[in-house]
Parts: structure tokens; C-alpha cells; sequence
């Protein structure tokens, strides 16, 4: 303690606000920890379910169980089946949709923690240059017989590098470790909508199959024709 009053205003100043980014990075590292550890992924469940009310043309089933599912993939799985009578095209540019509103909730803070991770040690470089500047004025103004206290100066001057690099380390591991996690979630959603479009493309096929009054213009339809169109969500 004496050490951080030795080096006047300007380590404490610097100190304080090292203290405090510290203090915001761990709060958003813990909140995006919390939110991020409710999400679900129980994605098999959902997509049995789904599937099944998709081979019976139960558009509001399907809807009814990503509803209740209530996570990411169940959000973003909702949002597609909500156009699926509107054809193919609307139901890929729906997914893209979701998806991307997803993704900037899910990463919503991280870009502060990564900011954090690099300012952080900037800053207390920041804060070293400008004691060992107060330090070796002091030297010029006292003469040789003050080298112990430059010396003392300059060490104290060093806490504030030391200090951003105890910030910046943990900052940078929390932001990868997070960014990982919604890596994950992401690409198990890229995998759920490539499953899902698989299946209505083989209900498709089976009923033009072992449909013969289904008429050409049914070709971008998902789920039903004109002849006989699907239920749409309540």
C-alpha cells in the first residue's frame, strides 16, 4: 500500500481505473455465464417432435412445441415454420433471420470483454510511461542523490503494466471461453435447419410420389399445394 501512495496521483488514478474495468469485466463475464448456461440444446427432443408434426402437416403442433422448447433453436425453428406456406425462399431468408438475431443476443456484452482483453494491458503501459516520465524528472531536478528514489519510482510505476496484464489475461480466457459457447449453440442451429429442411424436402418428395393430381405449380410449395394447402399457425 505504501508502495501505490509513493507513486502519487497518477498511479492511483491509473489503479482505480484498472480496479474498476476489472470489476465490469468479471460482472459481464458472470451475467453472459448465467444467460448463456439457460440456454437449451436439448435439440433430439425438439426436432422428434417437430419432425412428427411435420409428416402430418401439423403446422400449429410444431409451432406449439418449439413454443414450449423456449430456446435458441426452438426460437429460430418457430420463426421458419411461421412461413413455411409461403414457400422454400421464405422459409431459408426466415432462418437467416433468426439466426442472426440470435447470434447478436447471444453475444450481446462479449465485445466488451474483448475490448477489456486489449485495452487493458494498453493501459497500464499507459500508466508506466507516464510514472517513470514523473521519475525521471524528479532525477533531473534532484541530482545523483536521488537515484534510490528513481529507482523506487520507476518499480512503482511498473504495477500499473502489471496490473493490465492481470486484467487482460482472465479477460481474454473469459472471452474465449464464452465466444465458444455460442459457437456451439450456433452451429446447433445451422445443423437443426439443415435437418429440418431435409425432412420437408423428403415429405415433399413422398407426396409427389404417391400424389398424381398435384399440379406443376406445387414445385415450390413446402407442405401442402394449391389443391390442398396447409393449416397455417393460429
Amino acid at each position: 500500500m505504501s508502495m501505490l501512495l509513493s507513486g502519487g496521483p497518477v498511479l492511483l488514478i491509473f489503479i482505480l481505473v484498472m480496479l474498476l474495468i476489472s470489476i465490469y469485466a468479471l460482472y459481464v463475464f458472470f451475467d453472459r455465464l448465467w444467460q448463456l448456461s439457460r440456454e437449451r440444446l436439448d435439440g433430439d427432443r425438439l426436432m422428434d417432435s417437430v419432425n412428427a408434426a411435420i409428416d402430418s402437416r401439423d403446422v400449429d403442433a410444431a409451432l406449439a412445441v418449439c413454443d414450449e422448447h423456449g430456446g435458441p433453436i426452438g426460437r429460430v425453428l418457430e420463426y421458419a415454420l411461421t412461413r413455411l406456406p409461403f414457400g422454400r425462399t421464405a422459409v431459408e431468408a426466415a432462418f437467416q433471420e433468426a439466426s442472426i438475431e440470435e447470434e447478436q443476443r447471444l453475444t450481446k456484452g462479449l465485445r466488451s470483454l474483448a475490448t477489456i482483453a486489449q485495452i487493458a494491458p494498453l493501459l497500464g503501459l499507459l500508466g508506466t510511461v507516464l510514472g517513470m516520465i514523473v521519475a525521471f524528472n524528479n532525477f533531473s531536478s534532484q541530482g545523483v542523490n536521488s537515484v534510490q528514489s528513481v529507482g523506487t519510482g520507476i518499480s512503482t510505476a511498473l504495477i500499473t503494466t502489471a496490473a493490465g496484464l492481470i486484467i487482460a489475461i482472465p479477460a481474454l480466457i473469459g472471452y474465449n471461453f464464452l465466444s465458444g459457447k455460442v459457437e456451439l449453440i450456433l452451429s446447433e442451429i445451422d445443423r437443426r435447419r439443415e435437418e429440418f429442411m431435409g425432412r420437408v424436402a423428403q415429405v415433399v418428395s413422398a407426396r409427389k410420389t404417391t400424389s398424381t393430381s398435384v399440379s406443376n405449380t406445387a414445385h415450390d410449395d413446402l407442405l401442402g399445394d394449391r389443391h390442398e394447402p396447409i393449416r397455417p399457425p393460429r
